[in-house]
């Protein structure tokens, strides 16, 4: 979660998701990124963040992918399911995908979201790239066709 700190001796305040106040030497870690240089504020961490908790599940996750992320924090773990249809879509801005250890992206933007089946044997993990902040939503479920878990060709 990113941290900002107040080192002006000045008052900010932001309004967004209710109203925040830093007074002067004051810090706050938040959830998700603000404009931090057009308030006055100082990022002191700019550790990434989950908007929504990880499932081990079979769920839906929300997560921010920035340039600066080391690559651990940017790799998803697909839950095992034999086959498993995978939805990613971001709203704004653009990300390359990787999907287990493919060296080809595949871009994901607001036009071009990725929905697609996968064999979770060759799929277990997602890789993402960003030039900037973008927030990546996903959701991981088993592939079924009539009942039966559907088995790739």
């Amino acid at each position: 979660m990113p941290t900002y700190k107040n080192e002006t001796d000045k008052r900010i305040t932001f309004a967004y998701k209710g109203l925040l106040e830093w007074f002067p030497g004051q810090e706050h870690r938040l959830e998700y990124f603000i404009p931090h240089e057009i308030l006055g504020l100082a990022m002191i961490d700019p550790e990434p963040f989950v908007l929504r908790g990880k499932n081990l599940m079979l769920d839906y996750t929300e997560l921010l992918i920035a340039p600066w992320m080391a690559l651990e924090h940017r790799i998803v773990k697909i839950p095992y399911s034999e086959t498993v249809l995978v939805s990613v879509e971001v709203r704004a801005g653009w990300l390359r995908m990787y999907v287990g250890d493919s060296e080809v992206p595949i871009v994901v933007d607001r036009d071009n979201n990725h929905v697609s089946v996968y064999p979770w044997d060759m799929s277990s993990y997602l890789v993402f790239e960003a030039d900037e902040p973008t927030a990546v939503y996903m959701k991981f479920e088993p592939y079924t066709f009539r009942g039966r878990e559907r088995r790739p060709a």
